[in-house]
């Protein structure tokens, strides 16, 4: 499970969902492939009534010195609102913001700062317990 905590503007979403949370080996610094691919729902998964409805994406590129780079994407939505960070300099940037990986055990907590492109305050944290084993999707 992945404790998720998103603040857009004045308003904090939080929860507890089963997210997808994986690393995948074959990013490097010099392809497109996301190194860390975290979302909720899964590519296909059918969310309960009862489970949180909102979603989020966070997709972050390999550096070249770490297994982090300050490339990412970061996407919410909750039906009402949405928020999008874009640092990917070859796709062109949408706002502005920063992401800290601090590995925990099997997983890694995960945070994000920023602006959307029309200036409202992004705050993000995400805590996956362990990553999913094989291939991680969104490459």
């Amino acid at each position: 499970m992945t404790d998720v905590s998103i603040t857009l503007g004045g308003t904090t979403t939080t929860g507890r969902v089963d997210a997808k949370c994986g690393v995948d080996e074959k990013a490097t610094a010099t392809n497109t492939r996301s190194y860390y691919v975290l979302m909720y729902p899964w590519f296909g998964q059918r969310v309960a009534p009862d489970k949180p409805q909102w979603r989020f994406d966070l997709s972050i590129r390999r550096g070249s010195t770490s297994d982090v780079s300050k490339e990412f994407t970061f996407s919410f939505l909750d039906g009402d609102r949405g928020a999008t960070i874009q640092t990917i300099a070859s796709s062109g940037t949408i706002g502005s913001g920063t992401v800290r990986v601090t590995r925990q055990g099997n997983g890694a907590k995960f945070e994000v700062e920023g602006l959307t492109k029309q200036g409202v305050p992004v705050r993000a944290t995400i805590v996956c317990s362990a990553f999913h084993k094989g291939e991680a999707g969104g490459g």
